[in-house]
């Protein structure tokens, strides 16, 4: 799995019950054995619940590679080569809040349980466009509205089809 500076190497597994993908690793910081499941299971149900929100401001479907099969298609594989990797919406809570947080894995509360900061990150492969920060702003407004995710930090960057940057700066806003 490469190096991320406190383990040499992990397994990459699936969670029979919930379908997340995690890593299990020897933290060499800490000397003991940790995992990635509470952020990733957080992951894969926070995105899932903020997708209509992108979809509605944004009339982009983001798939993001990271979720594996959330499509019930067997084209699964030609739409994930066709979109590429530039339309992308990921969403990432710290891989230590399980254990930052003291959550018994065996019994996995919700993100909403939570005051919990998630990095939102849209990829989008076309220039800036006027309308773009009210988007922004509404789909934040959404889903504090709604209650699906409180905080957050919302990162939005704008690049070609070959992956160079099309703007300067990419749009941030912390809520």
């Amino acid at each position: 799995m490469g190096n991320r500076g406190y383990f040499e190497y992990a397994a990459k597994v699936k969670h029979e019950k919930y379908g997340t993908h995690f890593l299990v690793f020897f933290n060499d910081e800490t000397g003991e054995m940790e995992d990635t499941f509470l952020s990733d299971k957080w992951q894969d149900d926070a995105e899932k619940e903020i997708r209509p929100y992108v979809e509605k401001e944004l009339g982009d479907v983001l798939i993001s590679k990271e979720m594996e099969d959330i499509a019930e298609s067997a084209d699964w594989e030609k739409i994930q080569e066709e979109i590429g990797d530039y339309n992308q919406l990921l969403l990432a809570f710290d891989e230590g809040i399980g254990k930052e947080l003291n959550i018994d894995p065996n019994k996995p509360a919700s993100y909403k349980d939570y005051e919990v900061s998630p990095t939102i990150r849209i990829t989008l492969s076309r220039k800036k466009q006027d309308a773009d920060e009210d988007r922004f702003n509404e789909m934040i407004n959404g889903l504090k509205k709604d209650k699906v995710l409180e905080h957050g930090n919302m990162i939005v960057e704008y690049i070609s089809t070959k992956g160079v940057p099309l703007e300067d700066d990419e749009w941030h806003k912390k809520f």
